[in-house]
């Protein structure tokens, strides 16, 4: 593993010991009220998570990788806990979309945030497709339809595709995919965590969203899907998500099942 490059500046420390709490690989150390020492071992496992430069006050500490100018300020303001709630309450899975696509712009602007979701180990090593436009995303269906087909419990699926309709993709205007290395073991947990933010933050927005499991289900059983969207043999689809603009409005937010909670405890 390569040695990573990581400065105190002294002067600028103040000496309260907090990297070497809050770093996640313990390479900092050194008692509360002095400078902490870089352990050079274990710099080469660095994540690069910058929690160590994001925690410092006194803005000391020098990641190689990651640039100072880089940093954003810290939100002024975190939504509240009501806030959250009305956002998650809010969402729906929208199966019915308008024929107008999300503008290109308002997407890149909700991916961009989705850059700053966890990843096992900060590895960050999935990227995003766009499927933009209503017949490009019909052409993924027809993929997901033909790998089915020869399934016999997707019968009535394909012959609803075969009608007209879109039971895949429910006719959206755009389709996103969450890719990666196949040999990646985290793929699906992190895909996982940048759907439920994507979703979370498309409401936010007023766009409407729904995953996309055939999709996913197809891509990982044939390779129709892949090669409709230029993936390479080493490549796979660890997630999906249809994209619009919701054709209907709700009113009331459906039950759920009693929270499930067992507490272990001393």
């Amino acid at each position: 593993m390569t040695v990573q490059t990581i400065i105190i500046d002294a002067a600028k420390c103040r000496r309260d010991g907090i990297c070497v709490n809050i770093c996640p690989v313990g390479i900092f150390q050194g008692a509360l009220s002095q400078v902490p020492v870089v352990d050079a071992g274990l710099s080469a496992a660095c994540i690069k998570c910058g929690h160590c430069a994001a925690a410092c006050p006194g803005n000391a500490i020098t990641v190689e990788g990651l640039a100072a100018d880089d940093y954003q300020a810290y939100p002024a303001r975190i939504a509240s806990l009501q806030e959250l709630g009305s956002l998650v309450l809010s969402r729906r899975s929208i199966r019915e979309f308008k024929d107008e696509p999300v503008p290109l712009e308002q997407v890149k602007e909700l991916l961009e945030l989705m850059r700053f979701c966890p990843t096992a180990k900060n590895t960050q090593l999935l990227r995003w497709v766009l499927v933009n436009g209503k017949d490009k995303v019909r052409e993924i269906s027809a993929a997901v339809i033909d790998t089915f087909r020869p399934i016999e419990k997707m019968a009535p699926m394909v012959q609803a595709f075969d009608s007209g309709l879109d039971p895949v993709n429910r006719k959206a205007p755009q389709l996103l995919l969450v890719c990666g290395p196949a040999r990646y073991d985290w793929g699906s947990l992190d895909a996982a965590i940048y759907i439920a933010n994507f979703e979370l933050a498309a409401k936010a927005a007023g766009f409407g969203t729904c995953w996309a499991g055939f999709t996913t289900r197809a891509a990982s059983q044939a390779t129709l899907v892949n090669e409709k969207i230029g993936l390479g043999s080493e490549e796979k689809v660890f997630a999906a998500v249809m994209l619009g603009q919701p054709k209907f409005a709700y009113h009331r937010v459906p039950p759920r099942k009693p929270l499930n909670l067992k507490v272990i405890a001393n």
